[in-house]
């Protein structure tokens, strides 16, 4: 758990490279198609949409092929940062950040529509007349619409579903980041959290303790007392006496000496 949970903190956005929002907006919708449609469509008609269709796939493909390119990143820097978060235990299992599939990101094929005759048919045929011409040059143009137009619907679709799929990993990073700055959040409580209570403790237990010692020595002192005037009556002798009563005590020999000489 602490493994994955590490795994999971480094794929964050700081470390994640992530495509910019303008390539995961939803492509402008196609109005190449006339409002009047005809069966019998003039060539003009049938030109407009086809070059329409054309351009509107030259679009998509260039962004998709941008998305792509910056998808890869994405996905190469997950799998170097914390390839742990991409990984699936069993068949069953999902990973914590799904990466697109990789059909997704193979670059679509530059297309080409254009319609080509056969040489053979061409020189072996009779000149056509100014109706066949006409419907030759409807043909042509119709069936270049319709091949532009269906890859216009490929590259529309090829890039919805990247799209959708990178937008799954974005929330997965995301959801990295708001879980690392709660880790970060609550960590410093729980390491300081011990050290208040300590000094709480040492706060209230502090008190006591210079009390203790106090209330612990004024027995031993008041003990003492006795002791020590019993020591200091035993250690001075008295050095002058007055009508059998002793008037004065001092320790000191000196003091005694000198008494004792002024009295003589």
């Amino acid at each position: 758990m602490l493994a994955a949970a590490e795994a999971m903190a480094q794929c964050t956005t700081k470390s994640i490279p992530l495509p910019v929002a303008a390539l995961l907006t939803p492509p402008p919708e196609s109005k190449c198609a006339f409002q009047i449609a005809s069966l019998n469509a003039a060539p003009s008609q049938l030109d407009y949409e086809r070059q329409c269709h054309r351009d509107a796939g030259v679009i998509l493909r260039d962004r998709l092929l941008q998305l792509q390119a910056s998808v890869s990143e994405t996905v190469k820097a997950i799998n170097r940062a914390c390839p742990a978060a991409v990984s699936t235990a069993g068949p069953g299992s999902r990973p914590s950040i799904p990466l697109p599939r990789r059909t997704l990101l193979t670059p679509p094929p530059d297309l080409d529509c254009t319609f080509k005759d056969s040489s053979d048919a061409a020189d072996s045929a009779p000149s056509p007349t100014p109706a066949q011409a006409v419907a030759a040059v409807r043909m042509k143009l119709d069936y270049e619409r319709q091949c532009y137009r269906h890859n216009e619907i490929i590259l529309l679709t090829g890039l919805e579903q990247l799209q959708a799929a990178v937008g799954e990993t974005i929330k997965a990073v995301s959801g990295n980041d708001r879980s690392a700055a709660s880790a970060a959040k609550q960590q410093p409580v729980a390491k300081q959290q011990p050290a208040a209570k300590q000094q709480s403790a040492a706060a209230t237990q502090q008190p006591l303790a210079t009390q203790q010692p106090l209330a612990m020595q004024q027995p031993a002192a008041m003990e003492e007392r006795p002791n020590d005037r019993a020591s200091r009556i035993q250690e001075a002798p008295c050095a002058a006496f007055s009508r059998g009563r002793c008037v004065g005590r001092d320790p000191d020999a000196r003091v005694r000496s000198m008494m004792s000489h002024d009295s003589e």
